[in-house]
């Protein structure tokens, strides 16, 4: 599958592993924090094509579910697309390429969590590291910095 980027080049994303796995069916928790793990290596760079692979761990708190992928980004279009790709957003300081992972597994992982009976990370979790969502509400509340600076507007 193909998505486009910002720039005159092209990403590519391709999953080669999706799991989910439901950790506790005891827990009925009120609310759960998900952790984020990336690592991302690069694998290949020509004039043309930078290659990318990557493996996402999210996993809540309290233990319900641990979600991994792993799979390849390739990036086509030479050193701008490269560059625009690696970019780092300054307000969340994640690099762009993984908010384009993110949006491309995040429909699997929602369907994943659905079969096991798991509570699913956000859709915009890598914009907002330290959320905590309500699970009886459906709501999603701040912790941290994020929570100071809400309450004081």
């Amino acid at each position: 599958m193909v998505i486009e980027s910002n720039t005159a080049g092209q990403t590519h994303i391709r999953i080669d592993k999706l799991t989910g796995t439901r950790m506790d069916t005891d827990t009925n928790p009120n609310s759960v924090t998900f952790d984020v793990d990336v690592k991302m290596d690069e694998e290949n760079r020509t004039n043309d094509e930078l290659t990318i692979s990557f493996l996402l761990t999210i996993s809540t708190k309290p233990a319900l579910a641990r979600f991994e992928v792993k799979g390849i980004a390739s990036v086509v279009g030479g050193r701008r697309a490269f560059e625009a790709a690696l970019e780092v957003d300054e307000a969340t300081n994640v690099p762009k390429l993984l908010h384009t992972i993110y949006q491309k597994v995040f429909t699997s992982i929602f369907l994943i969590s659905s079969l096991i009976d798991t509570p699913f990370p956000p859709p915009d979790l890598l914009h907002s590291p330290t959320e905590t969502r309500d699970l009886d509400a459906g709501a999603v509340a701040l912790q941290g910095e994020e929570a100071v600076a809400q309450q004081a507007q």
